[in-house]
């Protein structure tokens, strides 16, 4: 069991800067460098990939604020309305990523990049790398609670009930996809295949980390990251089957180090 730990935090005057911004920055900070080292490695322009992930990272974040607000607490936004421009104010992961998708599927529409799959495989790939501090950010705010468990990674909550710590676990897990991604990534691989292998890991392990949560919004049994993880799921094996179908001139070719 693990001890209950308040979230660190800093007081600058008026200004409260806890851990979870902190690690939320870092994970954006992370995920970028790894994704422009990874589109060097495939030879995709640094220019064109920063920008790219300027309109991911906002819709992002957008996405999540929106959509986590929409389906997790639509009486109390209907209550106050303005916590819609309150872009602090709550942020869901799924709503990340599907303003994620919105945001890159724009870039694309616009800028109409050659190859887009290998711009979209370079931030997929850098993703978990990213996603790792993010979910250490949730595991210390504690704000993804579970049920009552004597699971070994399990953490004293406020109420005094050793509970799931979901973002904990979420977090070592990243860990290991971000590994398997380091290894993978070594060898030539189909444009795509990291954005389907990386939705295929996460949406089965996602679902079953849901079904732990306590307090969430539920919609005929399901959160509403269930229906995204099955969903993703479908997505992930799409573009994994397509990626292995693509011809040698779609493949990620991999420059010197």
């Amino acid at each position: 069991m693990l001890p209950y730990i308040a979230q660190p935090q800093i007081v600058l005057g008026p200004l409260t800067i806890y851990a979870f911004g902190v690690l939320v920055a870092i994970a954006v900070l992370v995920g970028t460098e790894v994704a422009r080292r990874r589109a060097a490695r495939i030879g995709l322009a640094a220019g064109e990939i920063d920008r790219m992930l300027t309109w991911v990272v906002v819709g992002g974040f957008l996405g999540g604020h929106v959509l986590d607000l929409l389906l997790y607490e639509p009486r109390a936004l209907l209550t106050d309305p303005f916590r819609l421009l309150r872009l602090w104010d709550g942020l869901g992961s799924f709503g990340g990523f599907v303003g994620a998708v919105a945001g890159a599927g724009l870039f694309i529409w616009r800028r109409q990049p050659v190859r887009p799959w290998r711009h979209v495989d370079a931030i997929a790939y850098a993703f978990p790398f990213g996603w790792i501090f993010g979910r250490i950010g949730c595991a210390l705010a504690f704000d993804h609670v579970g049920r009552p468990t004597d699971f070994v990674l399990g953490q004293e909550y406020v109420d005094g009930v050793v509970r799931h710590n979901l973002g904990l676990e979420e977090a070592l897990y990243t860990i290991g996809i971000a590994t398997l991604f380091a290894v993978l990534g070594r060898r030539r691989r189909p444009a795509g295949f990291f954005t389907g292998l990386l939705a295929l890991l996460y949406a089965p392990v996602r679902f079953a980390l849901d079904a732990l949560r306590v307090g969430d919004a539920r919609y005929l049994g399901l959160t509403p990251a269930q229906y995204g993880s099955v969903l993703l799921a479908v997505v992930g094996a799409v573009l994994l089957i397509a990626s292995g179908r693509r011809g040698g001139d779609d493949r990620s070719s991999l420059a010197p180090a």
